[in-house]
């Protein structure tokens, strides 16, 4: 695992729990949405670097 995606993993979670928080103190609807958004994304892109991870090992098995 790069160094590079231990970073990125740990920015994702500041990101992602940033917008559980920016989406639990909202007085809107659109503020909830944004919040929201934030989160799925975080989780989105966590997926991916999970992924590429995986594509990185099984690439240099063969």
């Amino acid at each position: 695992m790069g160094m590079d995606r231990l970073i990125f993993g740990v920015l994702t979670i500041v990101v992602g729990l940033f917008g559980l928080f920016y989406a639990s103190g909202s007085q809107d609807g659109y503020s909830y949405f944004v919040g929201l958004a934030m989160f799925i994304g975080a989780v989105l892109f966590m997926f991916h670097l999970i992924k590429g991870h995986y594509d990185q090992l099984e690439a240099s098995d063969h």
